[in-house]
């Protein structure tokens, strides 16, 4: 009996000492492994792997570089050229709202380094490919249309059939106000070419809103979008533009409503507003104003935005119950205002803050 507990006791023992060795050994091996992902972290390995064509690593490596520099513009530029070499355009659409976010106010030069580094690799490779997409794209995303068609013609030449090539040379030449007919030629081809894609989709909604407006087209190309998985604040605006130009101000003012939500991390109250008075708020990214707003049944609520700071602002007012009433974001320039006749008497609440809540800066909104 005495043998035979001694035996047991010592293989209990081995079995501690076993475990005790490979929870040590997964330790030095996680460990090894986090030493690896932090030398890892670097504009250098995250390009090379978007050279090598592995993308998706390529996207963990420099949003390892974000998380670790959030003001830095390398991070989102590499992680914006991945995401559209995947075809992930609307992400790529989000990580420039971010550094407009959050790297423009640091760096307000972003837009000049993304382009030099963009100039040095074509300088080296006029055609490298995945340099030439992303340096179109950023030329795209900062208003150069001309110069991003220039490019583009040179990325289809060398490869007639690229998604993205006709995709954004069709939205470039919309946005641009010039050669509908070739534009809208550019769209179709791309649609023919991925035509299951949310991401063309969106591409080519946004084209039908800002670009050459047909907002039936639009709203078809946006529903594509957000059935497809694209439930982003960008999509709900273009839906919103197109609810506004039908004449259906509810449900314009739910999907406004909606791209604030998606893009706020952080309501806060303020000052109610009375008719005459006005409002300075300061924003950050992230950041909406909730702003309680008294009526009596048949008054006419008139409501401006402006700022010295940025130039595109969202809101949206909400009934006594919650329910979204009127909204807009476009309705003098780029700023939100309204005219609207209350259809009951109550405190209203009207959400305001920049386009995508991206903008940081004083704005005004102001009561008539």
């Amino acid at each position: 009996m005495f043998r035979k507990t001694l035996i047991l006791l010592v293989l209990f023992m081995l079995t501690i000492a076993s475990g005790a060795d490979a929870a040590n050994s997964a330790r030095a091996a996680a460990t090894g492994q986090a030493n690896h992902n932090a030398n890892a972290c670097t504009p250098a390995q995250g390009q090379s792997l978007i050279d090598q064509g592995q993308y998706e690593d390529a996207i963990l490596v420099f949003t390892c570089l974000i998380d670790a520099q959030p003001t830095e513009v390398e991070g989102y530029r590499g992680r914006i050229e991945a995401e559209v070499l995947l075809g992930r355009y609307s992400d790529g659409v989000r990580d420039y709202q971010r550094v407009m976010a959050f790297v423009l106010p640091v760096h307000p030069d972003a837009e000049a380094t993304i382009m030099a580094g963009y100039d040095a690799r074509l300088a080296v490779e006029p055609d490298d490919v995945r340099a030439l997409t992303g340096a179109s794209f950023a030329l795209w995303w900062f208003y150069h249309y001309a110069s991003a068609i220039h490019m583009l013609n040179h990325l289809l030449d060398l490869r007639p059939n690229d998604v993205y090539g006709n995709l954004f040379r069709g939205s470039s030449r919309f946005l641009l106000g010039a050669t509908k007919a070739k534009g809208a030629e550019d769209l179709e081809r791309a649609l023919t070419l991925a035509p299951q894609s949310a991401h063309v989709r969106f591409i080519v909604a946004d084209a039908y809103t800002y670009g050459q407006p047909d907002l039936p087209r639009a709203f078809v190309e946006a529903s594509l979008a957000l059935a497809w998985g694209l439930d982003t604040p960008r999509v709900h605006a273009i839906l919103a533009a197109c609810y506004l130009s039908f004449g259906n101000l509810q449900a314009a003012a739910a999907e406004i409503r909606k791209h604030i939500e998606l893009a706020t991390t952080e309501y806060l109250p303020a000052a109610s507003l009375s008719a005459g008075g006005s409002l300075e708020l300061g924003l950050v990214p992230g950041r909406t104003y909730e702003i309680p707003i008294a009526v009596i049944v048949g008054e006419t609520i008139s409501i401006r935005t402006s700022s010295r700071d940025f130039k595109d602002t969202i809101m949206v007012l909400l009934a006594p119950d919650g329910t979204p009433v009127v909204g807009n974001d476009d309705f003098k320039a780029y700023y939100a205002g309204f005219d609207w006749v209350a259809a009951s008497t109550g405190t209203y609440r009207l959400q305001v803050t920049s386009f995508e809540s991206v903008s940081t800066g004083m704005f005004v909104v102001t009561r008539n």
